[in-house]
């Protein structure tokens, strides 16, 4: 009898492990980063997609990231604020859940990463909150043109300078990038230059330091 109940207890024993290693491993990469809930982030993404290839072009430097939205803490979870092409004739600014965002089942993601916007005071919190609010509350049409002059159409990098140059002009600080076109481009945009934001100009701003990024090939 005490052999038997040692071997239950044994065998409960190794079940639990198993459960907790289990458990763990399900943990989604993205919650492993270190976040503060009253912070503000930036996230990044990047795909095999078309669109991906076409982004990652126009980088700076960053040979990686083909998208970016903003990542808050709003009724204990996380969410990301984006400008995506949905082609479903509702409004292309989203807000989606972080596990949506970040799923690569749902995704063709091949890397991700989290960017924190530092040394925000409440006011200007505030008011990149208020003209997070002010979009979503617009129907937003992805700007496929790449025009900065239009309100009404935006892209996703494009989303977060407007949004951030409202909240702190000084402090954030961008000027639009200017490159010729030829190829492609030129005949897909119609014109000899572009001025744009790149996806990646953020990560090189003034008080934007990198938390975590993920690699998956």
């Amino acid at each position: 009898m005490i052999i038997w109940t040692r071997m239950l207890f044994f065998i409960v024993f190794i079940f639990l492990c198993l459960f907790a290693c289990q458990d763990q491993t399900k943990t989604p990469y993205w919650q492993k980063a270190s976040l503060e809930k009253d912070h503000l982030y930036l996230v990044f993404r990047g795909t095999d997609s078309k669109e991906g290839f076409l982004a990652r072009d126009f980088n700076i430097r960053d040979s990686l990231s083909s998208h970016v939205g903003f990542l808050v803490y709003e009724r204990n979870d996380w969410y990301v604020y984006h400008v995506l092409d949905f082609k479903d004739n509702k409004s292309d600014l989203r807000k989606h859940g972080s596990s949506q965002f970040f799923n690569p089942k749902n995704e063709t993601i091949n890397y991700a990463s989290v960017w924190e916007l530092s040394h925000i005071d409440s006011s200007t919190l505030n008011q990149i909150n208020k003209r997070i609010r002010y979009y979503e509350s617009m129907i937003i049409e992805f700007d496929r043109s790449f025009s900065l002059r239009d309100s009404t159409k935006l892209y996703c990098s494009e989303f977060i300078y407007k949004v951030l140059k409202y909240a702190d002009p000084n402090g954030f600080s961008l000027e639009p990038r200017t490159i010729k076109l030829s190829g492609v481009y030129n005949k897909y945009f119609r014109k000899d230059s572009l001025e744009y934001i790149p996806v990646d100009a953020f990560q090189y701003m003034k008080h934007v330091h990198l938390i975590d990024e993920w690699k998956f090939k």
